[in-house]
């Protein structure tokens, strides 16, 4: 059965870089010297505004921090997650209208305006090609130039690195082996073959919370965003170590379950359609009054089945 979950990449992607130490080594790692050398990445903060509007959604991730450039200059890191498998046609509108969003924040916010470095974090299928803004217009001449906006960004393309370099580049154990998965997500062939090797250094990890609550996040990530079966994972991981095999089954256990009572309350919600009576209903799934009560008042207003019982 093919499993599907709207934003798994990005809700993968925020769990990772929601983190500061995983975001500075990225910025330290991935950034231009003369740009990183400026940044203060001790002093990232993470800015939990929501910027990204309805129209953004489904493109970017909203993760932006602040952090001092020089000696006395705030920027804010906005970092972008593109995870389409395709390539964006116009990146530049999107960011700008992204950062107009933050601009147009401070502003309400009685704030000072700060610089804004964007980041495209982009792992799709095929190579990302980056074009100067006013290659996107015709007929654009020195006079014209003048009155097209001139901003850069930084783009992060996973196959520009191997996974070997992936692996020497990042000391952070959730950093490599999240860019390792994050790169290769479209390659599920690969992705079995070379889970041993992705996963070797997994029970280190696992000593710690932090590293156990990340490993839920990378099971659920691999569970959504692939079609991979649950038993070939779970041989996978027996080879792997006894610790993750332990934690991946408990886990994929979780979201059997919740898929489970997902469906259980689909097939509730089509019997209220089709006006079938409480009893029966009740008998047949297993659901408490109050649950059918609830898909029922789903249907008396005609609202979504799926965008409110996730």
């Amino acid at each position: 059965m093919k499993k599907n979950l709207i934003n798994s990449h990005d809700k993968f992607f925020k769990e990772l870089f929601s983190r500061k130490e995983e975001v500075s080594e990225f910025v330290s790692k991935t950034f231009p010297v003369e740009l990183s050398q400026k940044l203060d990445l001790e002093t990232l903060v993470l800015d939990k505004t929501e910027y990204v509007g309805s129209q953004l959604k489904t493109s970017f991730s909203d993760i932006v921090y602040n952090c001092n450039y020089g000696e006395n200059t705030i920027v804010k890191i906005s970092l972008l997650f593109e995870h389409k498998s395709y390539l964006e046609i116009h990146p530049y509108l999107q960011l700008l209208g992204y950062m107009l969003k933050i601009w147009e924040t401070q502003i309400k916010q009685k704030q000072n305006l700060t610089p804004i470095i964007p980041i495209i974090f982009y792992h799709g299928i095929k190579k990302w090609v980056k074009k100067p803004f006013e290659s996107y217009f015709s007929g654009l001449d020195v006079v014209l130039r003048k009155f097209t906006p001139i901003f850069d960004y930084q783009i992060i393309d996973t196959s520009n690195y191997s996974d070997k370099q992936i692996q020497q580049l990042f000391s952070s154990l959730e950093l490599q082996i999240g860019m390792l998965i994050l790169k290769n997500i479209f390659n599920e062939q690969l992705i079995l073959k070379e889970l041993n090797n992705f996963f070797a250094k997994i029970s280190e990890l696992l000593q710690s919370d932090k590293g156990e609550h990340f490993f839920e996040s990378l099971v659920t990530y691999l569970y959504y965003a692939t079609d991979i079966e649950t038993q070939k994972f779970t041989e996978k991981m027996r080879t792997i170590s006894p610790k993750a095999e332990e934690k991946f089954i408990s886990t994929a256990m979780k979201l059997e379950m919740i898929g489970f009572e997902l469906g259980i309350k689909k097939v509730a919600f089509s019997m209220l359609q089709e006006n079938i009576p409480d009893s029966i209903i009740l008998k047949v799934t297993k659901l408490s009054q109050k649950e059918l009560d609830y898909l029922k008042s789903l249907k008396e207003y005609q609202i979504d089945l799926d965008k409110k019982i996730n």
